[in-house]
């Protein structure tokens, strides 16, 4: 199931790719690519074939896929194989709370836009009840949780900031902030459970009328160089 922050990072690659129209093929970065190919599926729909998608991680991550091009195996605090000023736009789905040194994770990233590129991540919200939980519990849990299939996806997390703020504090020594978006999203973890998937979203409504920002766990940032 795809979270909210993950279908609105999506939707804004897309949306920053189409105002490029002064470039016909644009490149962009999937930072922690796994070996899914739901976000560039995602940009294909909204976009059409006009970028082509180069791909990082700490383990093999190329795929057959029209739209990806080199695969790189490199963590996101190093990735010296990469050209600086290469790409127009990066992005790095559910992956940045398991980097250990955001300092760095963010001077990489930097070194590798272009002058005015952008960097587009989806992350867990800290202070959301959800991963205050997922911060003391082992990554076998959050697979058995998550089920068969999803359950491969789920690895260690450093959760190296302490807070939205903290993690935008870093970042912003090298980027500027252009959007902040939240959503409350307990369903998205407990949807296989019958009754306390009752619960869950009931909870996600009450929490998205409050506008209480600190109990919802998903968070998509957008940041420019």
């Amino acid at each position: 199931m795809q979270t909210p922050a993950e279908i609105y990072l999506i939707k804004k690659v897309a949306q920053i790719l189409r105002e490029r129209a002064d470039l016909a093929r644009l490149k962009i970065l999937n930072v922690g690519a796994g070996d899914s190919a739901i976000i560039e599926d995602g940009i294909l729909n909204l976009l059409g074939d006009r970028f082509i998608s180069d791909r990082v991680d700490v383990v093999n991550c190329s795929i057959k896929h029209p739209n990806v091009g080199r695969c790189f195996i490199a963590s996101a605090e190093s990735m010296s194989e990469i050209k600086s000023d290469e790409y127009d736009l990066a992005f790095a789905n559910y992956v940045l709370e398991h980097v250990a040194d955001l300092g760095m994770a963010a001077k990489e990233i930097h070194r590798i836009l272009k002058t005015s590129g952008y960097f587009i991540t989806s992350l867990p919200n800290t202070a959301a009840p959800e991963f205050i939980l997922s911060r003391y519990t082992s990554t076998k849990f959050h697979q058995l949780i998550r089920g068969k299939g999803e359950g491969s996806h789920a690895h260690a997390t450093h959760y190296a900031y302490k807070s939205v703020g903290e993690f935008v504090a870093i970042f912003e020594n090298f980027f500027t902030t252009i959007d902040i978006r939240y959503w409350p999203n307990t369903f998205g973890y407990l949807y296989k459970f019958p009754v306390v998937r009752i619960f869950s979203r009931v909870y996600d409504r009450v929490v998205r009328y409050l506008n209480i920002k600190m109990l919802m766990g998903n968070v998509c940032i957008v940041f420019r160089k």
